[in-house]
């Protein structure tokens, strides 16, 4: 277990080192603080503008969603870029045949970050939320962000050649977010087309408050994790 957490205070040190992966892990507190004060405004001075009772209000839960998924995508994110810089300097394989291994290098690189996000994600929920969540839901889909997050940052790894290509990446892989919006803006049928999206389940989950939709989303996110490590543990060692 030593060997982990001083790769994870390495890891730590690379973060606090690198001003925009530091901008990244703090992007999340700000969207919270924006969400949580500034749509609210909004929400009063647009219905006032156009004689509407409701503009914004009705994707509250959205604003919530997107904020709790933030939390553990820009910290996963971050987690991809060190690890990417890693590779480009040898250093991941090098750390592969040290005590960490393979396995912890994932372990202090990907998952203890994505386990940290789930506090966080609870954090901002339970302070800057815009609707009333209950404490075993906001748990739940910050555990599931979390691993959807892991799916993201492996993609970014997977098919990225170096750390440029990674922020062009990172920036598709944000298309995995679609999977959030379809339940709130396709009333039909039509928004399974993107069930295979690990986010579309969370909302789905969180708008039915469905225990059950657990598994699905569950299982959805572990297939991508598995098929994603494959291709990543061959481009790193």
């Amino acid at each position: 277990m030593r060997p982990l957490i001083y790769s994870f205070i390495v890891f730590i040190r690379q973060i606090r080192r690198d001003n925009m992966l530091l901008a990244v892990c703090l992007a999340p507190l700000l969207t919270a603080l924006f969400f949580r004060f500034g749509i609210p405004v909004a929400e009063d001075l647009l219905t006032t503008s156009f004689s509407q009772q409701a503009i914004f209000s009705p994707y509250y839960l959205l604003f919530d969603l997107f904020t709790g998924l933030m939390a553990s995508f820009m910290i996963c994110f971050a987690s991809a870029m060190v690890i990417l810089t890693e590779r480009d300097e040898n250093m991941a394989a090098y750390l592969a045949v040290t005590p960490v291994g393979k396995r912890g290098y994932i372990l202090s690189r990907l998952v203890f970050p994505a386990v940290l996000s789930v506090p966080l994600c609870v954090v901002l929920l339970g302070l800057f939320s815009l609707t009333s969540w209950s404490v075993p839901m906001i748990i739940v889909s910050g555990v599931l962000m979390a691993f959807s997050s892991v799916t993201a940052a492996l993609l970014v790894i997977a098919f990225s050649g170096n750390k440029v290509e990674g922020l062009a990446m990172g920036k598709i892989s944000g298309l995995l977010f679609i999977g959030l919006f379809a339940p709130f803006f396709v009333g039909t049928n039509s928004q399974y087309v993107v069930l295979f999206l690990p986010p579309f389940w969370i909302s789905r989950l969180v708008i039915t408050q469905n225990g059950t939709l657990f598994i699905p989303a569950l299982l959805v996110v572990l297939i991508w994790i598995r098929v994603l490590s494959v291709t990543v543990e061959r481009r790193l060692y």
